[in-house]
């Protein structure tokens, strides 16, 4: 989906480790990512057990509970990821201005 001036075309898997390696590219975005998943553990365990237990609470032991819990630790947990899923996006798809100085 990139314009042909920004293909980058690595030839085999070796050689696009070698050359994102070459560029300082390699951990590009690590803290931005490692900040996601720990978001995404926290809040979705949190949540999904404290709308279990209030389901059970109000409703008594129903399926329902489950599916409850489960859908809004995912929307809450993918709420919390994106911001920094589009840094980590940012980070990982940067080219450097033409005065050689990367944006970000």
């Amino acid at each position: 989906m990139y314009p042909e001036q920004c293909r980058r075309n690595y030839k085999s898997f070796t050689e696009g480790i070698i050359k994102v390696a070459e560029e300082g590219a390699l951990f590009r975005g690590a803290l931005a990512n490692g900040l996601k998943m720990s978001g995404i553990l926290l809040c979705a365990a949190g949540i999904h057990d404290w709308l279990k237990e209030n389901t059970y609470y109000f409703f008594g032991p129903i399926p329902l509970t489950r599916i409850v819990g489960t859908t809004g630790a995912v929307a809450a947990a993918g709420a919390l990821s994106m911001p920094f899923d589009t840094i980590k996006t940012r980070l990982h798809t940067m080219r450097p201005l033409p005065n050689g100085v990367y944006p970000y």
